[in-house]
């Protein structure tokens, strides 16, 4: 437990938009610190943990999850990942990034895991710290005054809330309502799709091998007795993304994008029957403020992470863990929000300008753009690396800012 917060910081009504992975690990944790957070998401809860693919969380948010007492259980869940080896399409290998040391040096390791099983751990360690967290409850509009937010659900019901946080995603209903001028994300031209497959190849010992391919880009691990856990990404127009409406063709063509690769991209596809949705990828300008009043964002709802660096959840996980600090420690709720965006928005727009720059090496199409990335590819790709190493660095569990004395020397 904390130490004590600020004066009337406690016994607010704080509601969460969202049970995404920020707005359940913001929920654990203003519990777990004497709070009583009541989370809305739109989903029913089979939906909202079996939602996504899988993620692999770098270090920085292994660290943070120390916090909820949930890294353990992460841990336990999912694959140690001790590298990741990057090959261009002629199958050469053009950097290994090795991971081995992440635990020593950084505090923990880098963890792949199914995005559903993580949210499923944070809903339990929500739950189990008091938060309500309450599915099938929409957010259709927000009333926001001086002195409160009326949060009212498409059911027709209504919420009094002291304060709210918008944990609701890159299409975000509440940022949309409460900063109309705002811009909308922008497609970058990249869509992903992924999942696992019985595929017959060996085990991968937690290396992630990637393959820059002639049409699209390709990664899998495999832990051993389990599946291989693939995802790919490749450039196209804005047009049938989401749901497939032909998931055994759209699986097919995911396979002809990688015929070309070196094995065993092809063989993993091979064992791909059919594909339901695929995932395009957003990006989010700047955003002038995330906070206005009583409501502040949190996440994707501020900002954009794009999968090229692995750092979306680990992001969205630091935002919970400072933006809860910043709540505990003030009593103002727009004090307490101009804190946490002056702590944050930094080291985010770090991560931004690091994820379109590794993006961008995944929209080459065509041969003459295909040999220009390969040529550039060596030199780009070890810059990726040492950028990374430098992300994993920062604790956000021993941060002397958002941590008090008592748990710094838990």
């Amino acid at each position: 437990m904390s130490r004590k917060s600020a004066a009337g910081a406690q016994d607010r009504r704080i509601a969460i938009a969202g049970a995404g992975i920020g707005g359940l690990a913001l929920a654990a944790r203003l519990a777990r610190l004497g709070h009583s957070p009541v989370v809305f998401e739109a989903r029913g809860e089979v939906a909202a943990v079996g939602e996504g693919i899988f993620l692999t969380l770098a270090p920085n948010g292994m660290n943070g999850l120390r916090l909820v007492e949930a890294d353990a259980a992460v841990e336990a869940a999912g694959i140690d990942t001790t590298g990741i080896e990057i090959r261009g399409s002629s199958g050469k290998r053009l950097n290994l990034a090795d991971q081995s040391d992440h635990r020593t040096v950084f505090g923990a390791p880098s963890i792949t895991l199914g995005r559903g099983e993580l949210a499923a751990l944070l809903l339990e360690r929500a739950r189990q710290a008091g938060a309500d967290v309450r599915f099938d409850a929409a957010v259709a509009a927000v009333d926001a005054g001086s002195d409160g937010v009326v949060v009212r659900l498409a059911d027709g019901s209504a919420f009094d809330a002291d304060m709210l946080v918008a944990a609701d995603g890159l299409r975000s209903t509440v940022r949309n309502q409460i900063f109309p001028g705002y811009p909308q994300p922008a497609y970058t031209g990249l869509i992903g799709t992924g999942g696992t497959a019985e595929a017959d190849i060996e085990p991968t010992g937690g290396m992630m091998r990637m393959t820059f391919g002639d049409h699209a880009f390709f990664g899998y691990i495999r832990p051993a007795g389990g599946p291989v856990y693939w995802f790919n990404s490749y450039p196209a127009e804005e047009s049938g993304i989401g749901r497939i409406a032909d998931p055994v063709a759209y699986a097919r063509g995911i396979g002809a994008l990688h015929a070309g690769d070196p094995e065993p991209n092809a063989r993993i596809l091979a064992a791909v029957g059919r594909l339901e949705r695929n995932y395009p990828v957003y990006d989010m300008p700047a955003l002038p403020a995330w906070h206005s009043g009583r409501v502040v964002l949190l996440g994707d709802a501020a900002h954009a992470i794009g999968p090229h660096t692995g750092q979306g959840a680990s992001m969205a996980i630091e935002d919970a863990m400072v933006l809860a600090a910043c709540l505990d420690a003030e009593a103002a709720p727009e004090t307490a929000f101009a804190r946490y965006e002056a702590l944050r928005r930094r080291r985010v727009e770090q991560v931004v300008r690091l994820t379109r720059r590794l993006g961008s090496q995944k929209r080459a199409s065509g041969w003459l753009s295909v040999r220009i990335r390969d040529l550039l590819l060596p030199l780009v790709i070890p810059f990726g690396i040492r950028a990374g190493r430098k992300l994993f660095a920062y604790r956000v569990d021993r941060d002397p800012v958002i941590c008090s004395a008592d748990e710094r020397e838990g």
